[in-house]
């Protein structure tokens, strides 16, 4: 088998019943567990946020890209509690099916703040976390707009989809937006059409955020923030905040960088987060 058939998506393609969600993922590697986490995007899978990250990820680890409840090809789900509340359980109930007793969390925005929300849920259950323009995970900015840019448009994108419109996205979540080439927004484009439950259960859902500022200091396992300095998304100092509430953290910021660290600066990405899990 060519590398090139092994890390497709079709070839890594993996379906789980994970309690009452059924989950697809896709796993490349083997030893000690790492679950990638994507954002809250239009059309955005695990795939799609770390396919720049798993291969070299996965020369070392047992990488699982995870689409979380109500994108990609996992099920839709009317969310009656917090999102990050109901993400993070279908991460324990995940590993709780593949028989994986602990595992360190990768989470980008909406997967940072589940990953985060894993950690205060289930602390047993994680060695590392890595979390990058991680949002959700504490209070409300003192000094961005809210809803920031970013999330304005971000909704705008989900009410009323269109390559155009993921184009428009892309160019305030990236520095440089036009390092995302089209066929990659055609494709997240189709993942939306393609799903049509996962609209309608997102419309149905209810929209609080669960606030977890007061259980950061929780938080006792190693933990790395990653943030861009230019995130147009969720703010810098959201970053600040999570590295100065759990004590064994650290925050390495990224100049000339949105809100897709791991995609704009993969090689960095890459090589901070396999010295963190070698050695923190």
């Amino acid at each position: 088998m060519t590398t090139a058939v092994r890390f497709s998506e079709e070839a890594t393609s993996k379906y789980v019943q994970a309690g009452d969600i059924r989950i697809h993922y896709n796993e490349v590697g083997e030893g000690d567990a790492v679950i990638f986490l994507h954002g809250g995007g239009p059309g955005a899978t695990s795939w799609s946020n770390f396919f720049k990250n798993v291969g070299v990820v996965s020369e070392q680890y047992r990488c699982l890209l995870v689409d979380q409840p109500g994108f990609g090809k996992s099920d839709s789900v009317t969310m009656t509690e917090p999102r990050n509340t109901v993400n993070a359980r279908a991460v324990k109930d995940l590993i709780d099916a593949l028989g994986i007793e602990k595992a360190s969390l990768i989470g980008n925005s909406m997967g940072g703040a589940t990953a985060i929300t894993f950690a205060i849920d289930y602390p047993d259950r994680i060695d590392k976390l890595i979390v990058m323009g991680s949002g959700g995970a504490a209070a409300p900015p003192l000094f961005a707009p809210s809803p920031t840019e970013g999330i304005k448009i971000l909704n705008e994108v989900f009410e009323s989809p269109s390559v155009e419109g993921l184009r428009r996205l892309i160019n305030v979540m990236l520095f440089d937006g036009s390092m995302v080439p089209d066929e990659v927004l055609e494709q997240r484009y189709k993942t939306i059409m393609d799903n049509p439950d996962h609209l309608a259960a997102r419309r149905n859902s209810v929209t609080a955020v669960r606030d977890l500022s007061g259980q950061l200091p929780g938080i006792e396992v190693p933990t790395l923030v990653l943030h861009g300095r230019n995130d147009r998304v969720v703010p810098l100092e959201n970053g600040l905040r999570l590295v100065t509430s759990i004590p064994n953290s650290r925050l390495v910021v990224l100049n000339q960088c949105g809100h897709w660290a791991q995609y704009e600066h993969s090689d960095v990405f890459n090589r901070l987060v396999m010295d963190f899990l070698a050695n923190s």
